[in-house]
């Protein structure tokens, strides 16, 4: 029996359609592929890149607060120094003119000055992008302090250099009334000075001291 050939015809006929769509539709989807496979690569990439600077930050971030915690620490054993040196002369100085003498007053002409290179190098290297703003405000208002107790040593120094030091030789009755046995007005800055400065060296070594503990425990809770 010879084949219908119009059934073959007409079987030919209902398959090229078919066969063309998926011609087509394999021919559309590879762009399709490709566009999908570089946008997965370019989104990988990217990520990548925002987890590196993310880690390169942190890992910054780690060392200036390492940086910060030693130099203030280093400061403040200097600080806590200087408030237990002034009120140690304060008290003396109290103690002796409470009993009626009439201490002689010692010159200060020694320069003190502690140099902040870590925290001058945060600040030019973008403090508030290494720091959350609570810590670089406490940090701020801790060098703030450490500088106002500088400026008050550094008028004791020229007031001692000024004033007391031309008139060392004048003996006791230059500074201190005989009557009351306290320091004349002309003198009166020189306790008071002192007095100042004792307290801000205690106000500084306490504000250093806590934010060196705060600064741990966030080092400690950043940790892994």
């Amino acid at each position: 029996m010879e084949p219908d050939h119009s059934e073959i015809a007409e079987t030919e006929s209902s398959t090229k359609p078919a066969t063309r769509g998926r011609r087509w539709i394999a021919r559309a989807g590879r762009p399709v592929l490709e566009l999908i496979v570089v946008f997965v690569g370019v989104y990988t990439a990217f990520a990548l890149s925002e987890y590196r600077v993310a880690q390169e930050a942190e890992a910054h971030r780690d060392q200036i607060h390492q940086a910060l915690i030693h130099e203030i620490e280093q400061i403040t054993v200097r600080t806590r120094w200087a408030a237990e040196n002034m009120s140690g002369i304060v008290a003396s100085y109290d103690s002796s003119i409470a009993a009626g003498a009439m201490p002689a007053l010692q010159r200060m002409i020694e320069p003190i000055r502690v140099r902040s290179h870590m925290w001058e190098a945060t600040l030019q290297s973008g403090g508030m992008n290494l720091l959350d703003v609570p810590t670089f405000y406490r940090i701020s208002e801790y060098y703030n302090a450490l500088n106002a107790g500088f400026e008050q040593l550094a008028q004791l120094r020229e007031l001692s250099e000024t004033v007391l030091i031309p008139n060392l030789g004048r003996g006791p009755e230059e500074f201190y009334d005989p009557l009351t046995k306290t320091l004349r007005p002309k003198y009166a800055w020189y306790l008071d000075g002192l007095r100042r400065a004792a307290v801000l060296a205690g106000d500084i070594t306490r504000l250093g001291e806590g934010i060196v503990e705060d600064l741990k425990v966030e080092e400690r809770e950043a940790a892994p």
